[in-house]
């Protein structure tokens, strides 16, 4: 699945750009594009999750520990 989406990026890569696709390849590309991302949506949208927690949680840790930082800052100046 991911081959043939990257065997077309490359091709499509090594085609001179005056050259353009015609209405029907146009089509064509659009069809097989909507499937494949049809298919691996559930897929793209828990690695999603995942990733957007995971990311959530590293967001949070940074800002706690500079708020530390800086409260530690102001206890030692005074």
């Amino acid at each position: 699945m991911y081959r043939l989406l990257l065997f077309f990026l490359l091709l499509t890569a090594c085609v001179p750009e005056s050259e353009n696709l015609t209405p029907v390849e146009l089509q064509r590309v659009d069809t097989l594009y909507a499937r494949k991302v049809e298919r691996i949506r559930p897929v793209l949208d828990s690695l999603c999750e995942v990733r957007s927690d995971s990311l959530l949680r590293t967001v949070y840790d940074s800002l706690l520990r500079e708020r530390e930082r800086e409260i530690e800052q102001i206890l030692n100046r005074q």
